[in-house]
């Protein structure tokens, strides 16, 4: 089991536990708080995600990048490395927590809800925390140790819903409870890597000549992923507004956004964390094999992973697609959350691109054409979304996702060839999870309707299982999921162009 393999493995256990946490939490959440509290909730979280992407982005990602490329090379510059990206971190948060603090009144006119604007001061400390361990996690990166960090992340999950079940149990302000416990996990969290970075022979060190290249390099991606966050908290404002053109009081809009936003999206981007542990694991390796001029390994390595997205995400299409609104139902007990869910199926392949192609960019330096593609998506995100002005529904939330996704994407993919010379066969291979993801929905939803007399969640749980089965069969039927990669290592360079080669 190769390297990359191995971290990838890595990161999708840890990965996947975390999120399977994560979303019980959330089920948790929304039938103690409600839909109408959630929405709250999740607006102070958006703009909160803002604040802590700039923090914990683009730094530890080229912290890491820099790190691999440090030892790659033989040099001992790792600890000066870190202590430049403790220090940026460290100045970067207290000023925007002071600036924070210095616009409260038009800040809070500009969230629109005095809750939720009282819930990010309350949230303001994580930012701190969060700045401190992040600079520390990118050494780790850098040097492939994911599964200490992993184990950190996991904790923190942890800490964070036994805070909140404790603080509901106690009968605090269910809104409020929930934001200090994430506050209290995250500072568990910095304590936790400080600790681990310690013990493992890290120190401070005069960090005057690397404070410009790691700024330099991580201040590009830091303000793309913070525009995807800021994209995020622009959303948290317009489209409840824009549910309210459509008829609905603000109550209901922000219910339906909570429903939406809170509810179905996590469940959707449950199934491909798989693509987002590739997407972390592949930034130091794309980075050695750049650093020393192996560019037909990184043109390898990129066919592979975009393909291999795509027929991840595909597996779960029937899933989402057949039974996403049975699954709303019975787990958020909400309507429109399963009928988004329902919808998010088609979001699969074009998150999973985005995510895989956009990680990409930054190991092969081109983040600030990155940052410029995905300004663009969201600009024609927006302009999708007001198309539908007086007429905006959950059906045009996801259309105008799906378009900016896609829009994205091939901006991203185009550079990418421009680089790196990859072929474009993964539209064939998307062409073809499209058409054969059509039977397997079909099917999923025959075998649920066939199972009505079993427990709901039961005929849930088998019905998913054929769905997903369905897939994996046709996929290996059409060879896009090869079973011989298990029983040898060689192929041609023919098939690795043209097949999608799954090791376990």
């Amino acid at each position: 089991m190769n390297k990359l393999v191995k971290a990838v493995f890595t990161l999708t256990s840890f990965s996947m536990l975390d999120r399977a946490l994560g979303f019980v939490f959330k089920i948790y959440l929304s039938r103690e708080m409600g839909a109408s509290a959630l929405g709250v909730y999740q607006v102070a979280l958006s703009f909160f995600f803002v604040l802590m992407t700039l923090v914990t982005s683009g730094l530890p990602l080229i912290a890491g990048k820099m790190t691999a490329e440090y030892e790659a090379r033989g040099l001992k510059r790792t600890n000066a490395l870190t202590t430049a990206g403790l220090l940026l971190n460290g100045v970067i948060s207290i000023t925007l927590i002071g600036l924070v603090f210095a616009l409260r009144v038009p800040l809070t006119s500009v969230i629109g809800n005095e809750e939720s604007a009282n819930l990010l001061y309350v949230l303001l400390p994580g930012l701190l925390f969060c700045a401190i361990a992040a600079a520390l996690r990118g050494s780790f990166w850098g040097k492939e140790r994911y599964a200490a960090i992993s184990i950190i992340e996991l904790l923190e999950q942890v800490a964070r819903i036994g805070l909140c079940v404790l603080s509901f149990a106690l009968g605090f302000v269910k809104t409020f409870a929930a934001t200090l416990s994430l506050t209290i996990a995250v500072g568990f969290s910095m304590v936790l890597t400080a600790v681990l970075y310690a013990v493992k022979g890290g120190r401070l060190a005069s960090p005057a000549k690397e404070l410009k290249p790691l700024f330099s390099s991580s201040a590009p991606i830091s303000v793309l992923r913070a525009s995807t966050s800021l994209v995020n908290s622009l959303l948290a404002v317009v489209i409840p507004f824009l549910f309210t053109t459509s008829g609905m009081t603000n109550e209901e809009a922000l219910a339906m956004y909570g429903a939406t936003v809170g509810m179905a999206m996590p469940l959707v981007f449950l199934p491909i964390t798989v693509i987002g542990s590739l997407s972390q694991a592949m930034i130091p390796t794309l980075a050695k094999a750049s650093a020393v001029g192996n560019h037909k390994e990184v043109k390898r390595q990129a066919e592979r992973a975009i393909d291999f997205s795509v027929v991840v995400a595909s597996l779960f299409i029937p899933m989402f697609a057949g039974i996403g609104a049975e699954c709303g139902e019975l787990l958020y007990g909400n309507a429109d959350a399963g009928r988004f869910l329902q919808m998010g199926g088609l979001l699969l392949i074009p998150v999973a691109l985005e995510s895989i192609t956009s990680s990409m960019m930054n190991s092969l330096g081109m983040e600030k054409q990155g940052f410029v593609n995905y300004v663009i998506g969201s600009a024609v995100m927006f302009g999708v979304a007001f198309c539908f002005y007086g007429h905006f529904s959950a059906e045009a939330f996801c259309l105008a996702q799906a378009v900016s996704l896609i829009l994205s994407t091939s901006l991203d993919v185009i550079c990418i060839k421009k680089r790196t010379g990859i072929s474009l066969s993964f539209l064939k291979t998307t062409g073809v999870c499209l058409l054969l993801a059509v039977p397997c929905i079909f099917l999923t939803n025959w075998i649920f309707n066939l199972l009505f007399a079993l427990p709901q969640l039961l005929a849930l749980i088998l019905s998913a299982l054929v769905g997903v089965g369905g897939m994996a069969m046709l996929g290996v039927a059409f060879g896009f999921i090869d079973v011989g990669r298990f029983n040898s290592r060689k192929k041609s360079s023919a098939n690795l162009q043209k097949r999608l080669h799954i090791s376990l």
